[in-house]
């Protein structure tokens, strides 16, 4: 993610550091600073708001309830009721992919679309960082291969 130039505020993420212990404040001001921004611009990295990629994906973090470490989320432009028929075979074998390949979700979010997220808890605010980085590449990867035409049956795929 690199800077804030690379970044996109909603306009509903205004920070605010309700029910933090320090530890927890401090990590998201440095995961903040990794990523190019304001330490105080942390707290808008936390669900549910989110921060705007530079690909253009919805990407947040998850705190731990009691301790410094976060889970990484991402947002994809789909829902799942979107798939049926061939269409979810795919998704789950992206799905099964996702976990044995990165040990990530994909999953839905609160807001109904799919969501990737870390499966364990990063108490490193620069891996946390360059996750978030990972996923928004890995989030369009997905996308694009979710919009993919699905072959008919007997039809080559061409690969």
């Amino acid at each position: 993610m690199g800077s804030t130039a690379d970044m996109a505020f909603p306009a509903s993420s205004s920070p605010a550091q309700g029910g933090l212990n320090a530890a927890q404040a401090g990590f998201m001001a440095n995961l903040a600073a990794h990523l190019g921004l304001a330490p105080s611009d942390g707290m808008a990295l936390m669900a549910p708001r989110h921060v705007v990629g530079p690909s253009g994906l919805g990407c947040r973090v998850a705190l731990h309830p009691e301790r410094p470490a976060v889970k990484v989320l991402t947002l994809l432009p789909m829902s799942p009721v979107e798939f049926f028929g061939p269409g979810v075979d795919v998704l789950l074998t992206v799905q099964g992919e996702l976990l044995n390949s990165l040990g990530w979700y994909l999953g839905s979010s609160d807001e109904g679309l799919l969501q990737l997220a870390t499966m364990s808890w990063i108490d490193d605010a620069a891996k946390a960082a360059l996750e978030l980085d990972l996923a928004n590449g890995v989030g369009l990867a997905v996308v694009r291969r979710l919009l993919q035409p699905i072959p008919s049956q007997g039809q080559e795929t061409g690969t």
